[in-house]
């Protein structure tokens, strides 16, 4: 799902053990199982004084360590419904809240469209499978290895995702985050989709020394090291709810759950705005795919994957930009016009070049200004985001955002100030 700060996605991704093991450079073979006991640094040699050396700290049950240690285990395991455990109840009612909010906003035709094109290219994968390891892209490759030797298990997990209560947003109302989850994939599989996406999934929470350090009143200080990492990494957490969390979250959460919320509320808007590129990209993407499920052997295959790359080559761009205009409310515009019901003055004029159109140049937008019977008429070429335009209007005019509404039509930004 697109979206933009959903906590689930940050919280498993680099929030949920704060940036853990997110250094280094891949391993050449998978990493080993979590070591709770392994120190964070070698111990220096033995004291000729003492004769002993420093202890390893024991981590103790219900700790913060021992909670850590719990989710790194689910997580390397690929039991991600089982780690998902680590937040307490009442933040997975708000990150249920906010997936019954998205299901709401949805648009219901675009939905079924973009799970419908999901379903096609996983079926293109299964059924050509044989076709697609032979290209060079996967033949003779090594860092394609893991692609091959877990091809049919990651697209069943891609399957079950496509198939499941997600698929409908009905149900998608009615659920819960956590029955979305895999209750178990293997850590192969996740390899392969971490790499899919430019992630290393399961190998990042594996080989992972954790350490309690101290205990300051109610905070408890870890130590995370990452098989990669130069040195360990402290982090606080504090007791809620009943669950060992990052103190850092805590206090950022309801914050973060609000910006959601008015993130969600503008959603119906921009899905609507660019709604109909997005229908036509994904028609290109349907027929590219049945172009190659239409190929009966391998020599028609290959006769149809340059002229398919290409296409998707060409048009990533557009998909880039549709992706950054539904998610961040970052549409583009090639030609708009700021109209003003009357004739600014010269003062009036200085302040809008440089609390507005200034920016704008420094951003790779050109602009003319013009006044017109009365009126004043703004020209600008190259607009990056129309949204932030009419916030810095709002905010400059001192008007509700409301008042300064986009005219997709006419491609234009009126707004009506006193005489």
């Amino acid at each position: 799902m697109v979206m933009r700060k959903l906590h689930f996605w940050i919280l498993l991704a680099g929030c949920l053990l704060c940036g853990l093991g997110c250094g280094g450079t891949k391993p050449t073979q998978p990493a080993t199982a979590v070591d709770a006991t392994k120190p964070t640094e070698k111990p220096p040699a033995a004291s000729t004084n003492t004769g002993t050396t420093p202890s390893i700290p024991k981590i103790e049950e219900d700790s913060a360590a021992a909670a850590v240690l719990t989710t790194l285990k689910g997580l390397e395991a690929g039991k991600l419904a089982e780690a998902y455990d680590f937040l307490p109840g009442s933040y997975q009612s708000d990150l249920d809240g906010l997936l019954h909010d998205f299901a709401g906003k949805m648009d219901p035709e675009l939905w079924a469209r973009l799970t419908g094109t999901a379903r096609k290219t996983i079926a293109f994968l299964k059924s050509k499978k044989e076709f697609l390891l032979e290209l060079d892209l996967f033949r003779n490759r090594p860092e394609a290895e893991p692609y091959r030797q877990h091809w049919d298990s990651t697209l069943s997990l891609l399957t079950s995702l496509v198939e499941n209560d997600a698929s409908d947003l009905a149900k998608l109302k009615q659920i819960t985050l956590r029955s979305l989850l895999p209750g178990k994939s293997s850590a192969g599989t996740l390899d392969v989709l971490g790499q899919a996406i430019g992630a290393n999934l399961s190998r990042q929470f594996a080989g992972v020394t954790v350490t309690p350090v101290r205990t300051n009143g109610a905070e408890q200080v870890v130590a995370i090291r990452g098989p990669h990492d130069e040195k360990p990494t402290e982090f606080v957490y504090v007791k809620h709810d009943g669950k060992w969390l990052p103190k850092s979250l805590v206090e950022r959460w309801d914050a973060g759950i609000k910006e959601d919320r008015e993130w969600l509320a503008r959603l119906p808007e921009r899905i609507k705005a660019i709604k109909p590129k997005l229908l036509d990209a994904l028609s290109q993407a349907d027929e590219v795919l049945d172009q190659l499920q239409s190929a009966a052997d391998k020599q028609q295959f290959e006769q149809a994957v340059g002229p398919a790359i290409l296409s998707m080559a060409s048009a990533w761009p557009d998909m880039v930009s549709l992706f950054r205009q539904t998610v961040a409310g970052q549409e583009e515009m090639s030609q708009l016009s700021i109209k003003i019901n009357r004739e600014l003055t010269e003062s009036e004029l200085n302040k809008l070049v440089a609390n507005v159109l200034k920016p704008l140049r420094e951003s790779g937008s050109n602009y003319t200004l013009l006044a017109n019977d009365g009126r004043t008429l703004c020209r600008i070429t190259h607009v990056t985001d129309v949204a932030k335009l009419r916030q810095s209007l709002a905010t400059h005019f001192s008007l509700p955002i409301d008042d300064v509404p986009l005219d997709r039509d006419e491609a234009t930004i009126p707004i009506n100030l006193t005489p």
